[in-house]
Parts: C-alpha cells; structure tokens; sequence
C-alpha cells in the first residue's frame, strides 16, 4: 500500500511540474511550489513509517505449554505402600487383616498366624533395625530420672507431679535404629501406588 502511495504521490508532482512548464503563470507557479512541498512532507511521513515496521522484529505468539503429567506421590508414602507390599509378599499380612475370621476356628486361626508371623518378622529383620527401649524384664522395677525420654515411654496408674518416677515394667518398648525401605518400582501415571499384590490368574483352568 506504501508503495502504491509513493508512485501516486511521484506521479502528482510531476504532473505538477509538467503544468508549470507548459502554462506558465506566477499564481500557479506558487501554487505548484506549496503543493510539491506538501507532497514532499507526505512522501517523508510515509516513508520513515515504512520503514519502522520493516525494521520491527516480528511479534511471534508463545506456544502454549504442553499439559504437565499428574505429579508422583510423595516418595515416602509410595516406599510404605512398597514395604506393605512386602509384608503381604512374605506373610499374606493383606490376606491375613482383610478376611472375615469371625467364624474360623482358634486352630485355624493358629495355623494362618504363624505364616503371617514368619513372613512378616523375616521382612521387619531385613528392612528396619529394632532395639528394645528397656534391655530389662518385664515386671522389674524401673526408675525414670528427671529429663527421661518422655515420649519413649507411657506412664499408667497415678502419675505424681514431678520425676523421678518409680514402676514396675510392663513392656519394654521397641525402637528403630535404622530403616532401609524397599525400592518403589513399576508405578505408571495411572496408577502411581505400588501393586500390593498381583492378581492371579491360572491359565487353561477355566
């Protein structure tokens, strides 16, 4: 369109100047002159113009961002699905809690609790370091001083005012010395929680 106007704009002043030469006359030499100086104006606007939006860099719209995936679980509760897993693997604890044994039998409960209790203590001894709080006997007499851990122990009965506190020892407590938690493996973004346990299926016994 700048280029067109130009041209046009050319065009006019050399009719112009064409006018003055063949019909000389002092009124429309003025006029010429004042119109040209006009056009001339015009030509300078349009072009400075012109060449501000060439020079321009070219705005180019933002892609949009791809749509971020679901984040993971936290990796410490997906870890506890892990060792659950473990527990069920070894020791059919899942198997074992989620049956309804009200009505089985003391002798069936036995049999079932000492699967769940091998696999179960095989698994503990392999991932966590346990210590008793209390190297003592249950039923010894235990004296806890002024600044005792208290949130390693539970005080029963009537508990005076201050410490030292003086009892008999009904459990000894249990405490983690270290943990090593199982590797999580095979989560997907659908199903971002580790298998407990897989589905069985026997094939050619339908």
């Amino acid at each position: 369109m700048v280029k067109k106007l130009l041209m046009g704009t050319g065009g006019l002043v050399l009719a112009l100047n064409a006018s003055a030469i063949f019909y000389p006359d002092p009124n429309l030499n003025a006029g010429i002159e004042v119109s040209s100086a006009l056009l001339g104006l015009v030509v300078l606007f349009f072009a400075a113009k012109a060449s501000t939006q060439q020079g321009a860099p070219a705005v180019e719209s933002a892609p949009m961002p791809p749509c971020a995936p679901p984040p993971p679980p936290p990796r410490a509760e997906a870890e506890i699905v892990a060792f659950l897993a473990l527990l069920q693997e070894q020791g059919r604890l899942v198997d074992f809690v989620k049956e309804d044994v009200a009505g089985a039998s003391d002798q069936q409960l036995g049999v079932a609790a000492r699967v769940v209790h091998a696999g179960c203590r095989k698994v503990l001894e392999e991932y966590f370091e346990i210590a008793a709080i209390h190297t003592g006997n249950e039923g010894d007499n235990v004296v806890l001083a002024s600044g005792y851990d208290a949130a390693a122990h539970r005080l029963l009965g009537a508990v005076p005012e201050n410490p030292p506190y003086t009892g008999k020892l009904i459990h000894p407590g249990w405490v983690a010395r270290s943990v090593k938690l199982p590797r999580v493996t095979g989560t997907t973004d659908q199903r971002p929680w580790p298998v407990l346990a897989p589905a069985e299926v026997e094939l050619g016994a339908a």
